[in-house]
């Protein structure tokens, strides 16, 4: 093994970073690269080209779903059994990021070749069948013993994002070892700014991909009944499916909103102007977006339901709804603009508990991860003891 051991990642759409999986796994390449080479198996067109660091794999047309799966920007790819041989023989590790076929067979060359895997939970069966109007709960169980018997069970090593997503594991047979390790806020989230305390106008924020198990119509209908609903901006900042639906939705509703993609740089104007995060999400493996709002000193609230990691965000109950009760949305939405204090409060709690997932600390462990499953003892930092959360003990 040479002294930069070489990682290869299976992330379908690489190219396309809407989401936070493509976010997050582009975060933690670029802070690795010093330690690991790293080479990117994905969906593209360009010709074969092995020894650099991209690897392409054509298109995959799934007859019925393709209209979809465009629409989520998320392409997945068809893999050449031939190809994957070769990128996998040239690897140490194997990294799954995106569990479909590309990564079944990635894992199946990496045990013929012997090599380690590595699978992190990033995609709930919930997800898929939500946006293919599939909810029924034999589909969600048919999925998850896929998953499992697939990626998880076939790893050597699995990463959940949250204690949530780790039980959800558990709860559906995994019995492999699980680390849990934060996506992580980058420092750019951390910048302060003064907030303005303005009773003229409320600007409400919500960052997701707009889908179906986003929720986002919940926020737009809560707005349209808020009682400062004349004095409310909704900014849905994001791209997906429901774009059009969520866009006509605001239009008969009578809401000031914009809805669709932003840049980065206005992405992190948006956390550290907005009033009120919202985030209306059933499915979340961690809650990126909202670490991220509330790393900026954003007061936020979110959805809490048990088929969600956001509850172990909600730092007080004044933070917190649940869409299964009526009106909940409105009323929390309400007292928030009418007390400037307690959006302070919750302001100031949750960048304290946002410190504590800061992407430095999640890189160095899924560094030392990495280590730990290379079986290399040759890293210049001694490797600190796992617990089975995955934390530093």
């Amino acid at each position: 093994m040479t002294s930069k051991p070489t990682i290869g990642l299976v992330i379908d759409p690489w190219d396309f970073p809407f989401n936070g999986t493509v976010v997050s796994t582009r975060r933690f390449v670029a802070a690795l690269s010093n330690q690991f080479n790293f080479k990117i198996l994905k969906t593209g067109n360009a010709p074969d080209q092995t020894a650099n660091h991209e690897i392409h794999f054509p298109k995959l047309s799934i007859p019925g779903a393709n209209r979809i799966i465009d629409q989520m920007q998320a392409p997945l790819a068809r893999p050449n059994r031939r190809l994957l041989e070769r990128v996998v023989a040239d690897c140490d590790l194997i990294h799954v990021q995106y569990p479909f076929l590309l990564a079944h067979q990635a894992i199946r060359a990496a045990r013929l070749l012997d090599k380690p895997v590595i699978s992190s939970f990033h995609v709930q069966p919930e997800n898929i069948q939500r946006n293919l109007r599939l909810n029924q709960a034999f589909v969600t169980r048919g999925l998850y013993r896929l998953f499992v018997s697939l990626f998880y069970q076939a790893s050597d090593q699995v990463i959940a994002p949250s204690e949530f997503a780790k039980r959800l594991l558990r709860q559906h047979g995994v019995s492999q070892p699980i680390d849990v390790l934060s996506n992580g806020i980058t420092a750019n989230f951390f910048a302060r700014s003064s907030r303005q305390t303005r009773t003229d106008q409320f600007q409400i924020l919500s960052v997701g991909r707009l889908a179906q198990e986003k929720q986002q119509s919940l926020l737009l209908k809560a707005a349209a009944q808020s009682q400062y609903r004349a004095k409310i901006h909704v900014t849905l900042a994001g791209t997906g499916p429901a774009s059009a639906h969520l866009k006509r939705l605001a239009v008969t509703l009578g809401v000031s909103a914009t809805i669709g993609r932003v840049t980065d740089e206005q992405l992190q104007d948006l956390y550290r102007t907005a009033d009120v995060f919202v985030q209306c999400s059933r499915v979340e493996l961690e809650g990126m977006s909202a670490l991220e709002a509330m790393a900026a000193g954003c007061p936020t609230l979110l959805n809490r339901t048990d088929t969600s990691a956001l509850s172990e965000l909600i730092q007080d109950p004044m933070g917190a709804f649940t869409d299964e009760a009526p009106n909940m949305l409105t009323q929390k939405l309400d007292a928030l603009l009418s007390n400037p204090g307690d959006r302070q409060f919750l302001a100031d709690q949750n960048r304290t508990f946002a410190l504590t997932r800061r992407h430095e600390a999640s890189a160095t462990q899924l560094g030392n991860l990495y280590h730990r499953v290379l079986g290399d003892k040759s890293s210049s930092k001694p490797q600190q003891p796992m617990t089975d959360v995955g934390h530093a003990s």
